[in-house]
């Protein structure tokens, strides 16, 4: 696998002995999506079964489009005189992110962060504390202590578990004109050619964040 992340590396980067240099280096980094020949009709996606190597030959072209994001459950934090609040936070919709090639680079387009890059990485099994507390998510019929990467609940049955889709990362950042920075992450999971789903996390206000599940599905 670790041979597919530096082929996508190389399509960005080029063929010179520095951009070699480069991937070599980062042949452990998470890959980003290349863009395919624009005659290449995308075929539908099965996150269970693609490949790293699909993806980024030309399946990613499949992801062009406006997306809906469905958020939560999830939880806000507020830190007051060093303690930390949690409160839940209710399931909202409405938002729209797009996924479309800049320059030959898979990007997502925010209104509110701009353009952000997404890195892709293959399947493996879930860093542990990288998801959303089963409390905090809304799943009592989990076991304490266990975590959730995405929303099953949203998305219905699957074929297959987290461990096995591929990864989808994007991580933006905007001065919000009040002196503080509004940063915002998304691990998404790739489902299908219409669903994403994953975890976000957004920090802004000094002593406020907010976590939960996410899921984008084609608008």
């Amino acid at each position: 696998m670790t041979c597919l992340r530096a082929f996508a590396l190389a399509v960005l980067l080029g063929s010179s002995p520095a951009a070699q240099a480069q991937t070599h280096e980062s042949a452990k980094s998470p890959g980003s999506l290349a863009e395919a020949s624009g005659f290449f009709k995308a075929p539908p996606i099965d996150g269970c079964t693609i490949t790293l190597e699909e993806l980024v030959k030309g399946k990613s072209t499949a992801l062009r489009g406006r997306w809906i994001l469905r958020k939560g459950p999830g939880e806000m934090g507020l830190v007051s005189a060093g303690r930390v609040e949690m409160l839940a936070v209710p399931q909202r919709s409405g938002e729209v992110l797009s996924l479309d090639f800049r320059n030959g680079r898979l990007m997502a387009g925010s209104p509110v962060l701009g353009f952000m890059p997404v890195a892709v990485e293959d399947r493996a099994p879930p860093v542990p504390g990288s998801g959303l507390r089963a409390e905090s998510a809304g799943r009592g019929d989990l076991p304490d202590g266990a975590e959730v990467f995405l929303d099953e609940i949203a998305l219905g049955p699957l074929a297959c578990g987290p461990d096995q889709l591929l990864r989808l990362n994007i991580e933006g950042a905007q001065d919000s004109g009040t002196g503080h920075v509004l940063r915002q992450s998304y691990r998404l999971f790739l489902v299908d050619q219409s669903r994403l789903s994953g975890t976000y996390r957004e920090t802004g206000t000094a002593g406020r964040f907010e976590r939960g599940l996410v899921t984008l599905e084609r608008r």
